[in-house]
């Protein structure tokens, strides 16, 4: 019984987004948002400010490409900080 509870409880932890994680930052890991970057980044005019969204939006699909969601998502969130989102 103790382990049927544990092995349900687990099983629904599992289906539970990560604590403090928006279903809009879920929406930033996919292909439609990704593409959506890069074009806004190619329009950006600050070298150094694109400069570094370009890096945290590699590094973000890398993480996408590896199932890292939450790695995804903190570098997303810095692409979008760099471009003043």
């Amino acid at each position: 019984m103790h382990r049927t509870l544990m092995l349900a409880f687990g099983a629904l932890m599992a289906l539970t987004p990560a604590y403090g994680q928006t279903n809009e930052e879920y929406q930033w890991c996919t292909d439609a948002h990704v593409q959506q970057m890069d074009r806004d980044v190619a329009k950006m005019t600050d070298a150094a400010k694109k400069k570094s969204a370009t890096e945290h939006l590699q590094q973000s699909k890398d993480a996408m490409k590896k199932g890292d969601t939450a790695g995804c998502i903190k570098h997303m969130e810095a692409a979008h900080k760099d471009m003043g989102l």
